[in-house]
């Protein structure tokens, strides 16, 4: 079932529950009002009639006259036309209980039974009786007047004051069916209209479990129901965020992969093959000699790719501890380890103090200027400087080699991506240099920039912090 008619149908029910139950105490209160009334006016009439009747009986008395039933007779018609037909019926009872005389049988509309417990010659009572579907307050009185004992029970008809009760209790019953058929409609639509922002949720929600991840909530409210829209549809950005980020890795992974395989295949089928030449046949300087250096380029290249893949595995950061050290000093010492052939490193550094982790940095810099060496610059130099800019230490590495296309500079950092592979293979290159330099760089807060025109040159550079 639908949220928003369980909502309507909730809404109606307590509507319902309410409406019903304040409209019936209503009524309630007027009933037992109308019926307290009708008990006052009644004890009235009685306490009236039972007078008339001693009066009558004192009357007769006093006149010398014996009393007898014909007595009673007239005084009870005497009474009706004295007191307008406004009472109902009258029976007389003799002290011992014996009716004596009744009305009722001239009205043919009533049979009393059963009120011997009404005689009392204590107190005066009274009940509520129904008799053939109508109802009745019946008054008993007992007194004695001389030496005549008497119970005097009069009925008065209080059937309207039921009918009331009961049209007021059918009036209400289809005043609250109108109402609540009206307000079922109207509760309907506002219930439809307060869940539709829930159910558009819903409905998104569907969407991207399916895997369409870039779907969005549409709701303009101030209210509870448009936080939580806010909060879903960045709680959606951050799931695609992840998934594309996932996604990235993914692929990354399988380009390293692939990369890795063909890096791995292509040196193992020049090695295997020249080895097995050389293995079989005896073959003369001309052909020995090309083939063996081959096998060691090939080799030398294998052993470089299998020391950068053990540095990218063991990279962790928990391993690296950054320390404060004279750059310029650093530099300078690494510079003297690095050895170009046919080609020149030039140094320009300024002085500065800087967190880093030595043996990682060093790895970043023996790339970078491996990588500007390759480039085949044109006046033979390499050049790393250093320089102190508003509280960041500039590493630069320049060359004014060959240059990096411009749609390949946001990749070379990329696990064994290569511009030219057939030029990186033939100087020594794996293509995953810049990948590992990017992560050291990561770990100390920075990371690789590339400034290059082809066929004019590259700046490779980093930032690091200066501390004090």
């Amino acid at each position: 079932m639908k949220f928003w008619i369980k909502l309507m149908l909730g809404i109606v029910i307590i509507i319902s529950i309410i409406l019903s139950a304040s409209r019936y105490i209503i009524v309630r209160k007027n009933f037992v009002n109308s019926l307290e009334n009708s008990i006052q006016q009644n004890a009235s009439k009685h306490k009236l009639e039972r007078y008339y009747l001693d009066s009558n009986i004192v009357s007769k008395i006093e006149q010398g006259e014996e009393f007898t039933e014909e007595h009673l007779y007239e005084y009870i018609s005497s009474l009706t036309d004295y007191m307008n037909n406004d009472m109902e019926s009258v029976e007389i009872y003799s002290e011992d209980k014996v009716k004596i005389i009744s009305s009722f049988f001239k009205s043919h509309k009533l049979k009393l039974d059963n009120i011997d417990d009404l005689l009392d010659k204590e107190v005066d009572k009274y009940i509520i009786r129904e008799i053939e579907d109508e109802n009745y307050m019946i008054f008993c009185s007992y007194y004695t007047v001389s030496n005549v004992s008497l119970y005097i029970v009069n009925i008065y008809d209080i059937t309207s004051i039921y009918e009331e009760r009961e049209r007021q209790l059918k009036e209400v019953m289809y005043t609250d069916i109108i109402v609540l058929a009206i307000s079922s409609i109207v509760v309907a639509i506002f219930s439809r209209f307060l869940t539709k922002p829930i159910e558009e949720l819903n409905n998104v929600t569907k969407k991207i479990s399916s895997g369409k991840f870039n779907e969005r909530v549409d709701v303009k409210s101030n209210g509870e129901i448009g936080e939580l829209a806010d909060s879903f549809n960045k709680m959606a950005e951050e799931i695609e965020n992840k998934i594309n980020h996932l996604n990235l890795s993914i692929k990354q992974k399988d380009d390293f992969i692939s990369g890795f395989s063909h890096e791995i295949k292509t040196p193992m089928t020049a090695i295997i093959g020249y080895s097995d030449l050389l293995r079989l046949k005896n073959c003369d300087d001309d052909v020995r000699i090309p083939a063996l250096n081959y096998i060691y380029s090939e080799s030398k290249r294998l052993e470089e790719l299998s020391y950068k893949l053990l540095s990218l595995m063991e990279l962790s950061e928990d391993k690296i501890e950054l320390k404060e050290v004279k750059i310029k000093d650093y530099l300078q010492k690494i510079c003297k380890k690095i050895v170009l052939e046919d080609v020149e490193l030039k140094v320009d550094l300024e002085e500065a103090t800087v967190k880093i982790d030595e043996k990682l940095l060093e790895v970043v810099i023996r790339n970078l200027v491996q990588n500007a060496k390759k480039a085949e610059p044109k006046d033979r130099s390499v050049y790393l400087v250093g320089n102190n800019k508003e509280n960041k230490y500039i590493i630069s590495i320049i060359d004014n080699g060959i240059g990096i296309p411009k749609e390949h500079i946001e990749r070379v950092t990329e696990d064994f991506y290569m511009v030219d592979k057939s030029r990186s293979r033939k100087n020594g290159g794996t293509g995953i240099g810049l990948s590992l330099c990017k992560k050291i760089l990561e770990f100390h807060n920075s990371k690789i920039n590339i400034e290059s025109q082809e066929s004019i040159g590259t700046r490779v550079y980093f930032e690091l912090e200066v501390i004090g």
